[in-house]
């Protein structure tokens, strides 16, 4: 399902064309497409890939856009290494002297928002090896400027019970609020 034939469904589904209801479909969506990668953060549409090289004697990597970190691996010397996640005081006990360096072996999440992920890695890089994370984030969403989507193209059910129950919760309407939850449930 695209984005226009989404917009549509949805108003008529409701049998509502006020201009309240129109001008926010779009944030309807975006707030239905949140809830969906919300429930089900393992669909294939949200999981991403990105490379880079370290740099010597940094330990911090942000990594855009990522919501949660699956894994960190390391190519030194043409051998791949997957690093260990620990929590941040094991870390800090495993390797208390950042400025000592070594090949990465652990990472654990600095901190989190929806720009990004940073990660700690330890031991601090001595050589500027390539490095992978596969992490979950939200795919672009449906808008006037991408008619398409992986949820709107393999799980139009789903988008359309969540965005008519944003719609729902919007336009205050109990009686189709139940019925589009348990549809989206």
């Amino acid at each position: 399902m695209n984005y226009t034939t989404l917009k549509t469904n949805i108003q008529n589904f409701l049998e509502d064309d006020s201009t309240e209801l129109t001008a926010s479909v779009d944030q309807i969506i975006a707030q239905a497409e949140e809830m969906i990668f919300q429930r089900l953060p393992n669909l294939p549409c949200f999981r991403k890939t990105t490379s880079a090289n370290l740099v010597v004697g940094t330990t911090d990597y942000t990594v855009a856009s990522a919501r949660m970190i699956r894994q960190v691996s390391v190519t030194s010397s043409n051998i791949l290494s997957y690093l260990d996640h620990r929590v941040d005081s094991y870390l800090r006990d495993y390797w208390p002297n950042s400025t000592t360096q070594g090949t990465p072996r652990i990472y654990t999440t600095k901190n989190a928002g929806t720009s990004g992920t940073v990660i700690t890695i330890a031991p601090t890089p001595n050589a500027t090896d390539s490095y992978t994370v596969d992490f979950i984030a939200p795919e672009t969403g449906l808008s006037g400027s991408n008619s398409n989507s992986w949820i709107g193209d393999n799980a139009e059910n789903v988008l359309l019970s969540a965005c008519l129950y944003e719609a729902s919760a919007f336009l205050k309407a109990s009686e189709t609020l139940a019925l589009y939850k348990t549809q989206f449930d």
